[in-house]
């Protein structure tokens, strides 16, 4: 009974929909052996823009459009239709290449684990770097990846395998889709009351319907020419393996021809889809309603500059992403069919013309069945899409064994241990893992960055052999799998971050007290166990010497006295842990000046001022900038401390109130106390 219904199932008609840029493609057929038969295929335009760069814009129009397409097949077949196969556009692909290193601990033979792990934490590395330029928050999906080369201690190397080093390296490119290409399309479906059934990627569909598995070991290109972009997908090793797109496609050329022939968006299509079905002259009207007649030759000599952009932009990603020129090319789209694109292409990539085709004829033909012309490269894209929901159906169900679990997969197109491990509830991070978050913060105005730590790649067995992500899964395969463990979030306290950091501690007339590297956080105070936060702003001065604790608690050293463990000490002293530190104010007066000054030269005598000072002679010997003697200079002669206020303090010259600022001249009468003291 069980085979029955598979049976059943496998003879249900396929329901595919490519949501193109410009229109809906639907096809709906089933299996007949190992072919595909149409049973009808239709298409319609937008009624207005609905579609950017392979993102849906506008859910609407596009649900509106799908569900009109859909009632036109289900009257003309009398069916009803729920389950649809929908693809993802690959020119929504997201493209990053990286490097990562690995340092080797023994000198062991390099195994397949240690390649696969190197991988998987390259492909991290891409996905950091990729995210670093998007949105916050936009969640990404992996497609695959490709390995651009090996290094084995510095040096080219490929395979690792088997090697031995000091260090392995792996340059790659990986490839990702935004998970709102996804959203969209589910949302787009379900405005129309379908359920999909299964996504896939555009250009896996193209390859499906042009590229057949056994070609799949040689180094192929598929380039599959839309409205906006151009996907790229390329065969190696019996798989796809990479996936890019150029930023140019058809619309450039209908661009081209707006502009040459002054006609609107619409009427360039026709000329253009005149031009690639071999027409050798093609009527139009302008803008302004003048009917004119072109030949196809002129027309192509017009687009050509834009033919010529497009086919070096194609041309630049496959060498980018493919490292080389392949064995051949397939192209397909609507805008493949252009007369000379391939010559163009084949120029290019410095390979002979006939290894540059457009593709559509051959496999298909062997693939699909149809009343219906549907082998042009115009419908690589949806025929393949069918093609690749007939192939899943055909080996829906197979077993295999997870973790010693026996297991029921869906099989997809290719199925890997990735798909296989997210079908089952493993979480992304568990697969790849997360390098911890990195910490940003500034030092004295200089930015700083702490990387979080790599993570530890998740351990992968297929049949007891290592195997990576992407390695395939067949019937009857045996599973195990560790989870990637994330890397640990970066952290560093104070006194890791600050070059040279010390603490002293002493006591300051009585009081502990710290020197050595002083440290304001966001113009708090700060110790070195402190563990610094994002975006932190750390600030740092040094209090090493006497000097440096008179600049740091504004200690006048021209009149304090410091002495250190009951010595004297000048200010170059430096700080010792432990010091006792004691200062004082001093009041040097003329007498004191005299016994402890050596003699002074006549002619620096001869410079000094002599004035009174509260009834005592005073001499003044000139400054060393030669600047004048203000009031406030006087406050270093008189044995009153402003700190420790006893009133207020009376400032007299030559018997009247003076200011801080006024200058003292030779002569003068000078009178400094505080009022509590001394009275008129």
């Amino acid at each position: 009974m069980e085979n029955e219904n598979a049976a059943q199932q496998k003879n249900e008609p396929v329901f595919a929909l490519d949501i193109g840029t410009h229109n809906v493609i639907g096809i709906v057929g089933q299996s007949e052996g190992s072919q595909f038969h149409i049973a009808k295929i239709h298409q319609m335009e937008y009624s207005r823009r609905a579609m950017k760069d392979g993102q849906i814009e506008d859910i609407e129009e596009v649900a509106e459009t799908a569900g009109k397409v859909r009632r036109m097949l289900e009257e003309d077949l009398g069916i009803e239709l729920h389950e649809v196969y929908v693809a993802a556009a690959g020119r929504a692909l997201r493209t990053q290449k990286a490097s990562y290193e690995i340092s080797l601990e023994s000198n062991d033979p390099i195994n397949s684990q240690q390649v696969a792990e190197l991988e998987m934490c390259a492909i991290q590395q891409a996905e950091e770097e990729l995210l670093a330029g998007e949105q916050p928050n936009v969640p990404l999906c992996y497609v695959g990846h490709s390995v651009i080369r090996y290094y084995l201690d510095d040096y080219p190397m490929s395979p690792l395998q088997g090697h031995r080093g000091k260090k392995i390296k792996a340059d790659i490119i990986a490839t990702f889709l935004p998970g709102e290409v996804v959203d969209s399309l589910y949302a787009s479906m379900g405005r129309c009351g379908l359920k999909v059934a299964n996504i896939t990627l555009e250009p896996i569909a193209a390859m499906n319907a042009i590229i057949p598995h056994e070609l799949r070991m040689l180094n192929l290109v598929l380039v599959d020419i839309g409205a906006g972009t151009s996907d790229i997908a390329i065969s190696e090793g019996g798989s796809v393996v990479a996936y890019t797109m150029a930023t140019v496609a058809g619309d450039e050329i209908t661009e081209a021809i707006v502009q040459s022939c002054l006609v609107d968006f619409h009427m360039a299509e026709q000329m253009k889809f005149a031009l690639s079905e071999g027409a050798k002259s093609i009527h139009y009207e302008d803008i302004l309603g003048f009917s004119y007649k072109i030949s196809a030759a002129d027309l192509k000599e017009k687009v050509q500059p834009a033919v010529e952009n497009l086919c070096s932009e194609i041309c630049g990603r496959i060498l980018d992403i493919n490292g080389k020129a392949p064995a051949a090319v397939f192209m397909v789209g609507g805008g493949s069919k252009l007369d000379g694109l391939c010559g163009l292409v084949a120029k290019g990539l410095s390979m002979m013309e006939n290894k540059v085709a457009v593709g559509g004829n051959n496999y298909m033909k062997r693939m699909v069945i149809s009343e219906e012309n549907v082998s042009g490269p115009e419908f690589a894209t949806p025929v393949g899409i069918a093609i690749t929901a007939m192939t899943n159906r055909n080996n829906r169900k197979y077993s295999v064994t997870l973790n010693g679990k026996p297991i029921q997969i869906m099989a997809r197109e290719p199925a890997n241990v990735m798909e296989l491990l997210l079908l089952n509830g493993y979480e992304r991070n568990q697969l790849l893992g997360r390098s911890g978050k990195s910490l940003t913060f500034e030092v004295d105005g200089e930015r700083r960055v702490v990387r979080g730590g790599r993570p530890t790649a998740a351990t992968v067995l297929v049949n007891g052999q290592a195997a990576s992500i992407t390695t395939p899964v067949r019937p009857n395969d045996e599973i195990t799998m560790e989870p990637a463990v994330t890397g640990q979030d970066a952290s560093i306290t104070v006194e890791q971050a600050v070059e040279g950091y010390q603490e002293v501690q002493f006591r300051l007339n009585g009081q502990a007290a710290r020197g050595g590297t002083i440290v304001t956080i966001n113009g708090a105070p700060a110790d070195g166990s402190r563990m610094i936060r994002e975006l932190d702003v750390l600030k740092t001065r040094q209090l090493i010497t006497l000097e440096d604790l008179c600049r740091e608690r504004r200690i006048d050293p021209s009149c304090h006295r410091f002495t250190v463990n009951q010595n004297v000490q000048g200010l170059g002293y430096t700080i010792a842990p432990g010091d006792e530190i004691h200062y004082e104010w001093v009041a040097v007066l003329e007498h004191k000046e005299e016994e402890a000054a050596p003699q002074q030269p006549e002619e620096e005598k001869e410079k000094s001022i002599k004035i009174r000072l509260n009834g005592e002679a005073l001499s003044l010997q000139q400054k060393h900038d030669k600047s004048p003697y203000l009031f406030v200079d006087m406050l270093n002669y008189v044995d009153i401390d402003p700190s420790k206020p006893q009133g207020n303090i009376v400032l007299r010259i030559n018997g009247r109130t003076a200011s801080y600022v006024e200058e003292v001249r030779d002569g003068d009468e000078v009178e400094i106390y505080w009022d509590t003291i001394r009275t008129e």
